[in-house]
């Protein structure tokens, strides 16, 4: 059975998206390294949950997404349990990140089930589905 290891995604700002994913959803960065080559890409690896990571990627040459979303699919899902879900959304309210992107919370189908979720945007404005655990 195969699982999901990580998500990769490109940051303008490194040290800003590092603060973000921590300050706001609690992740530990558990390494920042550049990789080599010719593109000079600077890397952290946030940890999420057990086993999963994002990895911040930063190259200078790197652009953020518009705010719009307008048809625009592409996200990555966030569940948390519901009482770290409150915690979660508490922080992003007190953050002003909900007001960038006006979604409702309402409840959404994933993997972990039927349950309540919300959109947000991110720093470079990546599309994240913050969600309770179904």
């Amino acid at each position: 059975m195969a699982l999901l290891d990580h998500v990769g995604i490109r940051v303008t700002n490194l040290d800003r998206a590092i603060s973000f994913y921590s300050d706001m959803f609690g992740f530990e960065m558990i390494d920042r390294r550049m990789f080599p080559g010719p593109e000079k890409v600077e890397a952290a690896a946030m940890k999420v949950g057990e086993n999963g990571l994002i990895f911040l990627l930063y190259n200078a040459s790197f652009t953020a997404h518009t705010p719009s979303v307008e048809g625009r699919p592409d996200h990555f899902c966030l569940p948390f349990e519901p009482q770290e879900f409150e915690g979660v959304m508490a922080r992003l309210e007190n953050a002003g990140v909900l007001e960038r992107l006006k979604c409702e919370l309402m409840p959404r189908t994933g993997a972990t089930g039927r349950s309540p979720s919300r959109y947000i945007l991110d720093p470079d404005n990546h599309q994240i589905e913050v969600k309770i655990r179904g």
